[in-house]
């Protein structure tokens, strides 16, 4: 595969020498950041099958140029898919072209088919029947999210007519407008010759649908899509649909003339290894690819290959190549997202980063996102394992080989654990900003069927429990017992005497200098400090990381205070997974201040965290109850507010 850019669009071409090509059209926010690994597997066994497939992102999302509050987002989406056709007749001559789109990308693949004429082929996975029905399904994603414990602290953004927004990505009046207008059987009445359609959601409306179709003479297949629950889970859990790629791979084959290989005659495991095959001339390039290109004014991004062609990664810089000399930001995954990021965070950061002179690299650790080898599944293993910090450490050293005066890293939950072992390690990484780390060492947890191994994780923060026990519907929900209050009283119990040993040898080190207790998380820093490297750990104040971090080294993390080098701040209405705006813009001003504070040597003050009045939050009932139980949990070092 490799990269194309085409009107400020950035996409993948999987090349291949049959005679049919087929685009694939992602679905919109948090559906694509789920399903990224899941269409890049599909492209990559479309393309083992002979057919060349172009994937790519619209305008406004993912590495393409633009935002999505923009103006005119919804007729750019639907030009975008008729560019690509173009660009995929274009590059590789193919004579027919199909149209495969998931959930909004389904819609847009109709509504472009319709508009252009002459497609051959459409496949829509649970394509988004009615743009009314989907905005209320997106505003419902939304409440239940701040339902989730990640989200307990978080802002809760007002209920406008301005934007709809689900984790972190918003659709904006001008888009929402032309969206709330769409009616796929009136609007793409007769798309394509042949569709395929695979949908479990709506099968009143799916089956009013081909009807339809069929009626204008379009020859249609309908076929359940069983897998759809599971493949929609959060990019780490999300499971490859299998039985629906073969269906599209054998319903495009018999198009195309190619016989169709029945399971006894070739199984998932050969298609996987018939893609991996197909990927391999990518590790011939070695560097910087010659797309580069503007992606705002005075913005300049570049896909390059790093290690031989096994990581890619999206170097970002400003106009001016004065940046070089400065250390560069790395953007390591958070969890099993791509270089993206949660909420689009790692574009729109790099960016931001080079309007004010700061080049960056987001960069996709071996096994995610674009880098090599694709996966059909993932674990909690994978992701905190130390070849992903050895991952970040090459990136590094790959900045400084540009003439970078080092690295920065820059890392969310298990990117911060990442980005924790490899700067502990490796020479080129001279400081690291972490958010959230929840865990300090890893252990395996989970066997080769993925079921817990062990003890399971703790119930969550203590900051967490001891907030909630200020909210009457807690309590009312424990009365009525929809929750197991038990449960917590006894894990918040159990919690005690190891926070009351954490205090007293954290007493003992500050009175008499003895170190009790050390252990390989606290090696860790040792090895931070020694190096020189300038860390600083973030937390949102209610996060669940906390826990370990005062588990391990004292109320508010105090025993870290003896590495002057290493800081710890906490930061209100900061949810985990940095999904809500709120929380973006509190992270990424901390880090770049703490970029400049450390970095520029005409300053040196400590990144500071704008932290609301108590008071401003709660009402003065509430006020007076937390603070009341803050100041007897703080007694105990369980708790404080940040």
């Amino acid at each position: 595969m490799r990269p194309v850019l085409f009107d400020g669009r950035f996409g993948w071409l999987h090349p291949a020498d049959g005679p049919s090509g087929v685009v694939l059209c992602y679905p919109f926010g948090y559906d694509a950041l789920c399903t990224y690994r899941g269409m890049r597997r599909l492209a990559e066994r479309l393309a083992a099958r002979g057919m060349p497939v172009l994937r790519f992102d619209y305008s406004g999302t993912g590495d393409a140029a633009g935002d999505a509050s923009e103006p005119g987002r919804w007729r750019a989406w639907i030009d975008s898919v008729k560019q690509a056709v173009a660009l995929l007749r274009e590059t590789t001559g193919v004579e027919r072209v199909t149209l495969c789109g998931l959930r909004l990308g389904g819609t847009l693949a109709a509504l472009a088919a319709q508009e252009l004429g002459g497609v051959d082929g459409l496949v829509l996975l649970a394509p988004v029947l009615s743009g009314k029905n989907y905005q209320r399904e997106l505003r419902a994603h939304y409440r239940q999210w701040l339902l989730m414990p990640g989200a307990l602290d978080c802002e809760v953004e007002p209920d406008t007519d301005a934007f709809v927004e689900a984790y972190g990505f918003r659709l904006y009046r001008d888009a929402l407008e032309s969206l709330r207008a769409v009616d796929l059987q009136r609007d793409a009445w007769r798309p394509a010759g042949r569709v395929l359609v695979l949908d479990s959601l709506d099968p009143v409306r799916v089956d009013a649908l081909v009807a339809h179709y069929r009626e204008q003479g379009v020859q249609v297949e309908r076929q359940s899509f069983d897998e759809y629950g599971k493949f929609m889970l959060e990019s780490l859990d999300s499971q490859m649909p299998l039985a629906a790629f073969r269906s599209i791979e054998d319903w495009l084959s018999c198009a195309t003339g190619e016989p169709v290989a029945h399971e006894s005659q070739a199984t998932d495991r050969d298609a996987d290894s018939r893609a991996g095959r197909l990927a391999e001339p990518m590790a011939d390039h070695i560097g910087e690819l010659a797309v580069c290109h503007f992606v705002e004014p005075g913005v300049i991004e570049t896909p390059v290959w790093l290690d031989g062609g096994r990581m890619f990664g999206i170097y970002c810089t400003p106009e001016s190549h004065a940046a070089t000399a400065a250390p560069g930001v790395l953007m390591v995954n958070t969890g099993a997202v791509s270089r993206i990021g949660n909420a689009r965070l790692g574009v729109r950061f790099a960016r931001r980063l080079a309007r004010q002179g700061i080049a960056s690299l987001r960069v996709d650790l071996g096994g995610l996102g674009d880098s090599q080898p694709s996966l059909d599944a993932l674990s909690l293993n994978a992701l905190y394992s130390q070849a992903g910090a050895d991952d970040a450490a090459c990136a590094a050293r790959w900045l400084t080989a540009r003439g970078h005066r080092g690295a920065v890293l820059f890392g969310i939950c298990a990117g911060a654990f990442v980005g924790l072992h490899a700067a502990s390690r490796e020479p080129a990484v001279i400081g690291a900003v972490l958010v959230n780390l929840q865990k300090f060492t890893w252990r395996n947890i989970r066997d080769k069927h993925r079921k817990p191994s062990g003890q399971e994780a703790a119930l969550g923060s203590t900051r967490r429990y001891l907030r909630s026990m200020c909210q009457p519907r807690k309590w009312l929900r424990v009365v009525r017992g929809q929750t197991g209050g038990l449960l917590v009283a006894r894990e918040l119990a159990a919690r005690l005497p190891a926070r009351l040993s954490t205090m007293l040898a954290d007493t003992i080190e500050r009175m008499c200098g003895i170190q009790l207790e050390l252990k390989d998380k606290q090696h860790l820093f040792t090895a931070l400090h020694a190096r020189g490297v300038d860390t600083r750990l973030l937390y949102g104040a209610l996060d669940e990381g906390v826990e370990e971090l005062e588990r391990n080294f004292g109320g508010r993390g105090g025993r870290l205070r003896r590495f002057d080098r290493i800081g710890v701040a906490f930061c209100e209405r900061t949810d985990h997974a940095i999904l809500s705006a709120r929380a973006q813009e509190n992270v990424m001003s901390y880090f770049e201040e703490f970029f400049r504070s450390t970095f520029d040597e005409t300053c040196w003050r400590e990144p500071s965290v704008a932290v609301e009045p108590l008071d401003a939050r709660l009402d003065g009932r509430h006020a007076r109850l937390t603070r009341w139980l803050l100041k007897r949990a703080r007694a105990f070092r369980l708790s404080g507010e940040a």
